[in-house]
């Protein structure tokens, strides 16, 4: 064999060897970013469980773990432990630990629910008159430190209900419903859908809806924290495009969007059907988020959830907005 012919042989070889490799490279499949998302067992989550349902999250290259719980807050504490790399939760939980020195950004918010309800137990009335009903002490359920306490308060100081006319109780969402069915408490202030499942379990007849979104509307959040957002901004990026295509989804696909919400809550479809409304599911920044938060750190520092000298921080600071820019710019409405 000639030196040509050697040398030819052997650059064949080569070729094939490298041509191989890359082959094999393409073939062997790529692993996912992974993000640990926790996220509370309620519709206001619905858009990370369509997207998950969907397939959203891998169509954009990303491994999202979801990691469930009974609320938001507790969501946020699995983060702030290190056990999350993203938490779903209202924006009250966000403030009472940035009040208290917690380092926590967010990137987006994934719902607004247009007012929550105190469901109260008639006892023989017909009608309601807060002043009326309240002229006996009441016990009423809430979650301490998440978003219903502070709708609690909101609604107290709405009708002028002295904090001598009332007992705040304070319970697991999940225990809502069973507290107030079986006449521990007067009444219940939680969110959806809670608060539907004490009304069906007590019977529609006997309790009292007391419904004001002018009150407050629970916007729901994604926090992370600020080093890993800092150094996860394509994940973040991938996530947020997740979510934007389970809004579009939502928006063309109602029924399909409310039977994945339905069986992700263990909520009745006919009744999620009822109250699908008051959530928006949309992935935004609204202007309302960090004027919300101001009025709860001040309540938190009138109600000694904080000392009364705590300094109200700058909210727009704790806000990391550069991913959702780039995602959706319209989005972003500080």
């Amino acid at each position: 064999m000639t030196n040509f012919s050697k040398n030819l042989l052997w650059l064949v070889v080569i070729v094939l060897v490298i041509g191989g490799f890359i082959f094999w490279q393409k073939q062997e499949p790529k692993e996912l970013p992974t993000v640990r998302l926790g996220l509370p067992i309620a519709p206001a989550a619905g858009l990370a469980k369509i997207a998950a349902d969907k397939n959203f999250f891998q169509d954009e290259g990303i491994n999202v773990e979801l990691k469930e719980f009974t609320a938001g807050k507790f969501a946020l504490q699995a983060l702030v432990g290190g056990s999350l790399d993203i938490a779903i939760s209202a924006e009250l939980p966000v403030m009472l630990a940035v009040i208290n020195g917690e380092k926590i950004s967010i990137i987006g918010q994934v719902n607004e629910t247009k007012g929550f309800s105190m469901i109260l137990r008639k006892d023989g009335a017909e009608t309601f008159d807060v002043k009326r009903y309240f002229e006996k002490k009441r016990k009423i359920a809430t979650a301490v430190g998440a978003s219903s306490e502070f709708f609690t308060s909101e609604f107290f100081k709405k009708y002028d209900i002295n904090s001598s006319q009332y007992e705040i109780v304070n319970v697991k969402p999940e225990d809502a419903p069973i507290v107030i069915v079986n006449n521990s408490v007067d009444g219940i202030a939680m969110w959806e859908p809670y608060t539907t499942f004490a009304k069906e379990r007590s019977g529609l007849d006997k309790v009292f809806d007391i419904k004001n979104p002018e009150l407050y509307s629970e916007i729901v959040v994604l926090s992370a924290k600020p080093e890993w957002a800092e150094q996860h901004q394509d994940d973040i990026g991938k996530l947020l495009r997740a979510f934007k295509k389970a809004e579009s989804f939502v928006r063309a696909n109602p029924k399909e969007s409310q039977t994945i919400v339905s069986s992700f809550t263990k909520l009745n479809a006919d009744t999620l059907q009822k109250i699908w409304d008051i959530f928006t599911l949309e992935l935004r920044l609204s202007k309302g988020l960090i004027s919300t938060m101001n009025k709860e750190a001040q309540w938190a520092k009138d109600t000694g959830k904080v000392p009364k000298e705590t300094a109200i921080p700058n909210f727009r600071e704790f806000i990391f907005d550069a991913p959702l820019k780039k995602v959706a710019p319209s989005a972003v409405a500080l």
